[in-house]
């Protein structure tokens, strides 16, 4: 029997490249002892993907010359479209004399000037004897990175202002800034961005929101935002064009004046609402094209599950929001205590919404409010009420009743 030929062989360079950019970049530079071409092909993969879990001073100086190696080796003719870091280490002592901070920059510098569109970094010690893993801010500028996710990451002041022309989305989680006006600059380098998450940002010294800067600064492209600023002050006029928000607030955001007029939003969440009405309404006042909401009323306080009382009565506002009489079509109530604001709310919601097509309740408290939601009325007839039984312990749930 004739040999088989060799199939992946006959394939052209480009879809070699693309299977092997799935590959971590130690798995794909396995394959140059293949023959020379494979050689080639490693050097002009378009993504490098790095992952260590260090544990002692060996392995963190074979991963740094790794790296390294990977990078001066490279074809200077085809850019580096993707790069990702993922490196934890468990003892901040091995990592002398080799500074994670100075190795990491020059690694973020190197791709930066060499077309990179994406950079996903995540650096953290594991043993806690030291806080985020430091890097200057301006090491960051790069005329074509379209998306940038940071994890575990202190940015230091520069300072020269950073420049990010082309980003679109940008992901930070557990990142610190050394002030929020940093951490507005570094916004407002990105003049188109899109898609915004931040969770657990965090600002070494605190900051007046009244500043003039503040107040005027919008990201005029944002369309979707995601913002858990859960501990400190975020300025929600910077975001006021978005289509999608996600926002977990506390009762230092729940003031009327937080809160701009959201002329394009139609998909909301609130998460940690802690039944803080007044701000509910605001909010429902200030989104007129509001589609879809959800809101979570569980908050961080440990006596959430056995409070007996909304503390915030529900009032009816004076004029119906504009949202609920013409456009809002799904509700969704997650942590639902039954306690009389929130009864007060679906009535109020059912009673209102003419177009709402779906309403949801995921209830973790009486089991009676089938026969309470079931009485009140509804100004629209295509409404379908579905309310989920959910156990306080267990996340697992069950449909109790669709009426």
């Amino acid at each position: 029997m004739a040999e088989e030929d060799d199939i992946i062989s006959t394939l052209p360079d480009a879809i070699l490249c693309h299977i092997l950019s799935f590959l971590h970049t130690k798995q794909s530079f396995a394959t140059t002892i293949l023959s020379k071409r494979w050689k080639n092909l490693y050097l002009s993969l378009p993504v490098l993907h790095f992952k260590a879990a260090i544990t002692d001073q060996t392995a963190y100086v074979r991963f740094i010359n790794f790296v390294y190696s990977a990078l001066l080796s490279r074809d200077p003719a085809f850019p580096i479209k993707t790069f990702y870091l993922d490196f934890t280490f468990h003892n901040h002592e091995i990592l002398s004399p080799h500074s994670p901070v100075e190795i990491i920059t020059k690694w973020v510098k190197f791709v930066t000037q060499r077309g990179v569109e994406y950079i996903d970094l995540y650096a953290e010690l594991e043993d806690g004897a030291f806080g985020f893993t430091e890097l200057p801010i301006s090491s960051l500028s790069c005329n074509t990175l379209v998306v940038l996710n940071l994890l575990c990451f202190s940015l230091e002041e520069a300072f020269s202002p950073i420049a990010l022309p082309s980003l679109k989305t940008l992901h930070l989680e557990n990142v610190s800034f050394p002030k929020l006006r940093d951490f507005m600059l570094f916004l407002s380098g990105c003049p188109i961005l899109e898609d915004l998450f931040i969770f657990n940002v965090l600002f070494d010294s605190e900051e007046s929101l009244t500043c003039d800067e503040w107040k005027t600064f919008c990201l005029t492209n944002l369309t979707r935002a995601d913002i858990d600023c859960f501990r400190n002050h975020f300025p929600l006029k910077a975001v006021h064009n978005v289509v999608s928000l996600r926002l977990p607030i506390d009762q230092v955001n729940c003031r009327s004046d937080f809160i701009p007029t959201f002329h394009n939003l139609t998909q909301l969440e609130l998460v940690y609402l802690n039944y803080s009405w007044h701000f509910l309404l605001q909010v429902l006042k200030l989104s007129p094209k509001l589609q879809e909401l959800k809101i979570d009323q569980a908050g961080l306080n440990k006596d959430f599950w056995t409070r007996k009382d909304d503390k915030e009565n529900w009032v009816d506002p004076d004029s119906v929001p504009q949202c609920l009489s013409l456009h809002l079509r799904t509700c969704i109530l997650f942590n639902f205590l039954g306690l009389q604001g929130e009864l007060l709310l679906a009535k109020y919601i059912l009673k209102n919404a003419r177009v709402l097509q779906t309403m949801k309740i995921r209830n973790v408290g009486q089991t009676n409010i089938k026969r309470l939601i079931s009485s009140y009325p509804r100004d629209s007839t295509m409404c379908k009420v579905t309310i989920y039984q959910r156990s306080k312990v267990s996340s697992s749930s069950s449909v109790l009743a669709a009426i």
